[in-house]
């Protein structure tokens, strides 16, 4: 028996053995009131919430969309024009007008059109959520959508505030041709002298994403603190200025002749298609492992045991927009997005490895690991928020 029809004021047992008390069946009852309480006021005053309480109806909403005939998608990834394609063939008659951009871009264009009342983009689809939940979601610009038929299959941590399409990892990759094991065993190896020229890093001031990264380690600096012991044999003598051991590996890795390249794909071609002896390694998307399908001549692999952490794992997030003029299409094409239990559907461009759906009726893809099987640090959108900008303002004052 749900606790909403449990009767109140006698004890109730349930089927699992528990009896509830009167006194508590007076508070869930009084707990029922409120929460209807506040969706009547949800209701009259549009409080920011998320829009899981209609029932998906598939058919329905396919009948709305088609009215309204096409949807448009801001996206931070060009895998927008092979979902787009498939959710025009599963749903002829409306049209996906997909837009490929950067992240930060999303967020400068969306906030522009609120501004101007200039409502195009009706989903966006993004990293950096740290930044879209404080400049857009907290100011009612984006509102999150969760399709009732996935509430139960998505955990809670990835339904609020903005729905999580999939959790993506960055990490050190290294070429497998030149190198028969992984070449080194802790992030310190890359500050030493044996590494100096050798380390590639994708450009924080391009791409957020690795701004989360590096906030990350600057958040688990006693870690790092801890790790450079093990490794030195001795505790850490911190740079004038610099206040933790997560910033001084920053000063110490760009110190070390660090090399900044403008994209994912640039450091794992840098890496992969290296003739050097001495090959680099490069920090960059796990998921880049895909591009060597489509070629060949790519020789990397991901690093995958290394200390204090193997990489950071980040968010990538769904939301409609306020204003948009094809709300109904935009619910069916963020449902096509989640994708199936197989990963496919809309979900297929991104069922590859190092990318990590948050459906728990989904495996990882083929020859990867799990989430939980990986040893990784979770970038923590409050704490991004709050110190990325000093993480890259430090980075970006002690550039070479």
């Amino acid at each position: 028996m749900p606790f909403w029809d449990e009767p109140a004021g006698q004890a109730v047992e349930h089927a699992y053995g528990y009896t509830v008390s009167p006194v508590l069946q007076e508070r869930r009852i009084t707990m029922r009131k409120v929460l209807s309480v506040l969706c009547v006021l949800v209701l009259v005053f549009g409080f920011t919430v998320t829009v899981t309480a209609e029932t998906f109806d598939e058919k329905a909403l396919y009948e709305a969309a088609k009215n309204e005939g096409e949807v448009n998608i801001y996206s931070y990834s060009s895998r927008v024009f092979k979902f787009g394609k498939t959710f025009e063939e599963k749903y002829p008659g409306v049209k996906v007008n997909g837009f490929d951009m950067d992240s930060p871009e999303i967020v400068t264009k969306v906030l522009a059109e609120q501004a101007a009342k200039n409502y195009v983009a009706d989903v966006i689809f993004l990293k950096d959520p740290s930044t879209v939940v404080n400049e857009l979601y907290h100011k009612k610009l984006v509102y999150n959508y969760v399709p009732s038929d996935l509430v139960a299959l998505i955990p809670a941590m990835y339904r609020e505030p903005l729905l999580v399409h999939h959790a993506s990892v960055d990490a050190l990759v290294y070429n497998n041709e030149k190198m028969n094991a992984f070449p080194i065993k802790s992030l310190w190896d890359l500050t030493t002298d044996a590494w100096k020229g050798r380390v590639i890093f994708s450009d924080p001031q391009k791409m957020s994403e690795f701004v989360e990264v590096l906030a990350t380690i600057v958040q688990h600096s006693d870690e790092m603190a801890a790790d450079y012991k093990r490794v030195f044999g001795k505790d850490i003598t911190l740079s004038s200025g610099v206040e933790n051991a997560g910033f001084e590996w920053i000063l110490r890795l760009l110190n070390n002749d660090l090399i900044i390249l403008g994209s994912t794909n640039s450091v794992s071609e840098a890496v992969g298609l290296s003739d050097q002896a001495n090959p680099p390694v490069g920090l960059t998307a796990y998921s880049r492992l895909r591009d060597k399908e489509k070629n060949p001549n790519l020789k990397f692999d991901v690093i995958t045991k290394l200390e204090p952490v193997m990489g950071v794992a980040t968010e990538v997030v769904v939301a409609m927009v306020k204003g948009g003029a094809h709300p109904n299409a935009a619910k069916l094409l963020i449902h096509w997005m989640m994708g199936d239990t197989k990963g496919g559907e809309g979900y297929k461009p991104y069922f590859v490895l190092g990318n990590f759906s948050v459906r728990t009726d989904v495996p990882p893809p083929k020859g990867s690991a799990s989430l939980s099987e990986l040893k990784l640090w979770k970038a923590d959108a409050d704490y991004v928020w709050n110190e990325g900008q000093k993480v890259l303002d430090f980075w970006v004052a002690h550039l070479k």
